[in-house]
């Protein structure tokens, strides 16, 4: 399954040069350690304060819905499943969810990124999604 090819810009340049190279990034403030949403942005003065540091990857489904759409090529209805995904850092992510039942209850289901192309062109970025997390990934975590 494909998602739209996606393109950087200048506001997000940093975190696909990091899926480029197989990392999901999030922003952290440097005097807290705190992880912030993919979307904030500093105020003036307060860059210094602000870096990029990868994530650990994990985090459980919160909410899902399955997006139902058509391709030109194909006539039967494409099942997407979509979701929202409370990463272990603590900030909530938006992100396509792979290799789940699309009819199933995913609700607090362990899951792991992975960073995938966006398209078929060399130029489509990478982007992260989410998979059920292996069972001794899953496990290793809860007993932390």
């Amino acid at each position: 399954m494909t998602i739209d090819p996606v393109a950087r810009d200048t506001a997000s340049a940093d975190f696909f040069d990091g899926t480029r190279g197989g990392l999901f990034l999030l922003r952290r403030r440097r005097s807290t350690g705190e992880y912030l949403d993919p979307r904030s942005l500093p105020l003036p003065g307060d860059e210094a304060d602000w870096e990029y540091v990868a994530a650990r990857g994990g985090g459980r489904v919160v909410s899902w819905a399955t997006v139902h759409s058509r391709k030109e090529d194909r006539p039967e209805a494409v099942r997407t499943v979509v979701g929202i995904v409370e990463l272990d850092e603590g900030p909530w992510w938006w992100c396509r969810l792979d290799d789940v039942d699309p009819d199933a209850d995913l609700a607090d289901l362990r899951v792991q990124v992975e960073v995938v192309p966006s398209g078929p062109a060399p130029e489509d970025e990478m982007v992260p999604v989410f998979r059920p997390a292996r069972l001794e990934h899953a496990e290793s975590r809860s007993a932390r």
